[in-house]
Order: C-alpha cells, then structure tokens, then sequence
C-alpha cells in the first residue's frame, strides 16, 4: 500500500474520533460534577397585554424542561416528539424552554447567543464529557439536574420511558417553602416594567441567580431541514436579573409570528467550589483531557507508521 492511502487511512481514522458521536441511549446523567439545579418555571402570556401577574408557591411551580435543539436536527424532533409524549403522561405540569443552536449557525434562525453561553457555562463539561461536544443537540435536561444528551437514534415511544422516569423525580428543594411572583405592566405593549420576587428562606443557596425567558409558544420556519415546520416553546430572549428581587424596564423581541409570547421566571443554584483544581486522573500529557490524549497518540503514532512506510519504499 502506498504511503499516500496509508496518510488517507490515519486521516480518516482521526476524524472519526474526532465526531461528536452519541452512539448509545440518553442515560441520564447529573448535569455537573456538584449539585446544581433550576426551579420556578412559572410563566406570564405578554403579548398584545398591558398588565400581567403571576405568584405560585414551591408545592405548585413546574417541572422545567431545557431542550437544546436546530431547525436541522432530524433527531431532534424524535427526541422532543418523545419528551412531549412524556409530559402529556406526567402526573404534574411542566414548562418547555427551547434553546436552538446559536453560536456559528448559519441554517437556524432562532438561537441565542447569550442562551448559548449560559448553556455552556451549567451543561458544557458535563455534555462534553457524554458526547464530545459542550452544546449537542438534542440534549434534553430536566430541572438542571439531569441530563440526557442524543437520542441514541431511538425514536419517540423509545424514548419517552427515559424522560417520563427523570420527570417523575422531584427536584432537590421542591419540599422547601418558596414563593415566586412576577408581573409585567406595559401602554404600548411592546415596553414596559418587569417586576420579579423569590422569597424563601435558610435553605436557599447563595449562588441562586434569577433569569426571565422569553417564549415564543409556536413559530414556523417551514425551511428547517428536520421538517418539523412548526417549533414549540421557542426561546428568543433571556434576561439575567439583578438579585432575586427587583424590578426593569424591558423591551419585548419581535415575534417571529403571530402574538404568542410568554415570559418565564427561572431560578437557578449550584453548589459549584469556589476553587477550580486541576483534577490528575482528567488530565493527561501536555495538559490534555484523555480524549485530547488519544488524539495526540494516533496522531504520533500515524506520523511514525508513515515515516516508516516511506523509509520501506525508499529503500
């Protein structure tokens, strides 16, 4: 064999490790290394509307479904068509925030940047560790605590049992006591004041953060390569608030169409350390992570298998 298919061979054998393949089911997963998590979920229809309000107690906040996800995804849609079928079956309520590729996409008109950032910061270790990748869709994650990234090319009813069975488990703190309230008041419509409170008590960790979604119950992007046509519970914007009380003035997204905008208050926690060490059994030569190991010895060991091959034929 000639030294020139030899380099094709090891090219494409490198390659291939490098594909962010999700080969087996979506087993689910804790979303980080320490505890971590989201609740809230409660939510406000703000389109064509003056004045808004909301307050829920723990007992009666949501289950909160993330789904990251892209127009272009074909196993996307079996991932979602299996979450919703798992919903429609759940004994409580849940709200579906849909986050769409944003970050170097040229097909999906509807991710967001700063969505996507957030998504690495929370998920982005845990996603890379599971399928290679820091943001993969379909990943679908449960109350930010459980994670289930790809489809393992399973369809719908194969995938329900996997999200029925997270959906069922009650998040960290749903047995504390918490009150959650948000109301929006706006003349145009369009701009107006945003006003949010968490009031709970000891038990609430310090790192809580508090973030208003901006939904979009339906848009309809009929170019989406997946064929879905229609896309449910569209995230088009995300607002980091300033602590877990307060009040803004905010100016709505245009909706991609029809008026179906709703905004959806979201609190998040972690229990991440405060010092970030360098963990000896992850990391390997060259300060790599074990998968960038491997790919440094295929790839000296692909250089010496050619050089060898070359020295063969010279001789």
């Amino acid at each position: 064999m000639s030294t020139r298919n030899w380099t094709r061979i090891i090219v494409l054998c490198s390659a291939l490790l490098m594909l962010p393949m999700a080969v087996g089911a979506p087993t689910p997963v804790p979303t980080a290394d320490y505890p971590q998590g989201i609740f809230g979920g409660i939510s406000i229809e703000v389109s064509n509307v003056t004045d808004a309000s909301t307050e829920s107690p723990m007992s009666e906040f949501p289950a909160i479904a993330e789904v990251y996800t892209a127009t272009w995804c074909e196993n996307c849609v079996y991932a979602e068509e299996g979450l919703y079928a798992a919903i429609g079956e759940a004994s409580g309520e849940t709200t579906t925030l849909t986050f769409h590729r944003a970050i170097g996409e040229v097909e999906d008109p509807f991710g967001v940047e700063s969505v996507d950032h957030r998504w690495e910061e929370r998920y982005g270790e845990t996603s890379k560790k599971v399928v290679n990748i820091m943001r993969a869709p379909p990943t679908i994650i449960i109350n930010g605590e459980t994670m289930h990234a790809g489809s393992g090319g399973l369809h719908k009813e194969q995938l329900k049992p996997y999200y029925a069975e997270s959906l069922a488990q009650p998040p960290q703190y749903s047995q504390e006591s918490a009150t959650s309230s948000l109301s929006w008041s706006s003349e145009d419509m369009v701009s107006g004041t945003l006003t949010w409170n968490l009031e709970a008590g000891d038990w609430l960790p310090e790192s809580t953060t508090t973030l208003v979604f901006v939904v979009e119950a339906s848009a309809t992007f009929e170019e989406g390569s997946n064929g879905l046509g229609d896309y449910h519970d569209v995230v088009r914007d995300m607002v980091e608030l300033d602590g877990n009380s307060g009040s803004m003035n905010y100016t709505l997204p245009i909706a991609w169409d029809g008026d179906d905008l709703s905004l959806v208050l979201v609190h998040q926690w972690s229990e991440q350390p405060l010092v970030n060490y360098v963990d000896s059994d992850s990391e390997g030569l060259f300060g790599l992570p074990a998968i960038g190991v491997m790919w440094v010895v295929v790839g000296l060991a692909g250089a010496a298998l050619v050089a060898n091959i070359s020295n063969r034929e010279n001789q």
